[in-house]
């Protein structure tokens, strides 16, 4: 984040919209591009209407130099660190269960998740003024691990994210995430 930014007198809003297994036409928004990077529509960006989707891409930044994984764990930990997955040790889905290491996996890479020493896009925010808020799936820790709970990485707000890949439920107050911080 250029610090010019940080050290503007009024700091601008700023949302991340990760949806998982969205494929790049189930919007309206034209995520795919031509030959000279330019946005390029195709029928089913037509079909799916996304107004809200697409009002909050008109005014914002269109990423468009990044790796995205196979699955979900190992891409939310990229943009929470800014690290690639090799040097998070998070290149598959994080179990919640705690054997990330796998049935023939090495020993050592049987890990955690993010913990609460992890320098965190969320935790930079906050030293900057910021009030951070996490709604949804976070899968961002083992169970029981301070990756379990969002409020451990930096977040201000937690809404439903824990250490499963889905929440409980968006609504009420039983919802996975709503525990205290350890």
């Amino acid at each position: 984040m250029p610090t010019a930014l940080l050290a503007a007198p009024e700091k601008p809003n700023i949302v991340v919209f990760l949806v998982d297994d969205m494929g790049v036409m189930d919007t309206s928004v034209p995520f795919l591009t031509d030959d000279s990077g330019q946005p390029k529509r195709y029928p089913l960006n037509d079909y799916y209407r996304t107004p809200n989707m697409a009002r909050l891409a008109e005014r914002g930044i269109r990423f468009n130099q990044f790796c995205a994984m196979s699955v979900c764990s190992p891409t939310r930990n990229c943009i929470m660190t800014g690290q690639n997955a090799a040097r998070h040790r998070t290149t598959n889905w994080i179990n919640p269960e705690k054997n990330n290491a796998g049935p023939n996996g090495p020993l050592d890479w049987n890990w955690e998740g993010l913990n609460k020493q992890t320098v965190t896009l969320p935790g930079l925010l906050r030293k900057a003024g910021y009030h951070t808020i996490h709604v949804g799936k976070g899968h961002f820790g083992a169970d029981g691990f301070d990756g379990a709970e969002p409020l451990n990485l930096g977040f201000d707000t937690n809404i439903a994210g824990a250490a499963f890949g889905a929440p409980a439920s968006y609504y009420g107050e039983k919802n996975y995430g709503n525990g205290p911080k350890k």
